[in-house]
């Protein structure tokens, strides 16, 4: 993998821990499996590819102004 690739991968990474961290919290209070069910994990989820690409995004992004 190039240079750029593992630039991109730990950009994907880093902006996914990120928008997973926003629902950590949410996570914490459940109490049964009913709050999971009735949880919105078309949000989370779509929350989370924004994450993944926001990070490649900048990730590649800072490697052209600074790489």
């Amino acid at each position: 993998m190039t240079d750029l690739g593992h630039k991109a991968l730990a950009g994907a990474a880093s902006g996914w821990v990120a928008a997973v961290a926003t629902d950590y919290h949410a996570f914490r209070t459940w109490k049964r499996w009913d709050d999971a069910l009735r949880y919105d994990w078309g949000q989370a989820t779509f929350r989370w590819v924004q994450g993944i690409l926001g990070g490649i995004v900048t990730a590649l992004g800072f490697d052209a102004m600074f790489g």
